[in-house]
């Protein structure tokens, strides 16, 4: 993979390079055991949609979705990452008119990655989560641009909503550099799993030293908040009152035996 931040960043579009580390360290797990199509709402010059091609399987499709699909500019930017040749279909019309533009059926939890970058109104996007509900796959993930953005608060507050009245459908995982990251329930203790144990070294990986913060428990929320590295927290910090102890990850039955030994030592020796 020929994939480098330098490479993205010469495309145009508002994509960071925070989140573009973000994306490759998931996309990277997802890589281990995860197979199915990717799909973006919202496209412009196919900056982040660089990264999705470039992840893009030969048995994998991906679909990108905009009012106006810029084909030529698109072809530029994937092979500029060596990413010419993927499967793509590129849809050009608003969201709303995807479910009567897909095969829904055959589509059916067949998407590992959603990105949900487009109309930025509270209506488009309780429409595409409905949508990514239907297509998205059990240890798949949904992402939703401009998440607490005060610019686009409806994305938050409709995101927000859909959880509230779909509990089962998609839990809260992240919020991280101005997207939200969603998943299964089901698929929900194997991610955060890589949150506590494995991304921290991924994102240092890709030059993004960043702190996770879980500073509450499962009673309250699941998610993650993720930032540039602040040296005063490090790289995960727990509750206010204890920040450096992530002392609720502990207490869920969410990893396996040896992480808890792990986890154990890094307390131990106050790291």
């Amino acid at each position: 993979m020929t994939l480098t931040w330098q490479k993205v960043d010469a495309i145009p579009g508002w994509f960071g390079a925070h989140s573009y580390a973000l994306w490759r360290s998931l996309l990277d797990f997802q890589a281990e055991n995860v197979r199915g199509n990717l799909f973006e709402i919202g496209v412009w010059r196919g900056r982040s949609a660089s990264v999705l091609a470039s992840y893009c399987r030969d048995d994998e499709t991906l679909y990108l979705c905009d009012i106006q699909v810029d084909a030529p500019a698109l072809g530029t930017a994937f092979e500029s990452v060596g990413a010419k040749g993927r499967n793509i279909v590129t849809i050009a019309a608003p969201s709303s008119e995807l479910p009567g533009r897909l095969d829904l059926r055959a589509m059916h939890q067949t998407v590992r990655w959603m990105h949900i970058d487009g109309e930025h109104t509270g209506s488009a996007v309780y429409s595409e989560l409905e949508l990514a509900n239907q297509i998205v796959r059990s240890d798949g993930l949904v992402v939703v641009d401009d998440f607490f953005s005060p610019r686009y608060p409806a994305n938050t507050t409709e995101a927000v909503r859909y959880l509230e009245k779909n509990p089962f459908h998609f839990r809260l995982l992240a919020v991280a550099f101005n997207r939200g990251y969603f998943c299964r329930p089901e698929s929900l203790p194997r991610y955060m799993d890589y949150i506590a144990g494995g991304l921290s070294r991924a994102l240092h990986a890709y030059d993004c030293p960043s702190t996770i913060f879980k500073t509450t428990g499962p009673w309250d929320t699941d998610a993650v908040g993720i930032t540039s590295f602040m040296p005063e927290a490090g790289s995960i910090a727990g509750p206010d009152n204890q920040p450096h102890r992530w002392h609720m990850m502990g207490a869920r039955n969410v990893w396996s035996p040896w992480r808890h030994i792990q986890n154990g030592f890094r307390m131990f020796f106050g790291r």
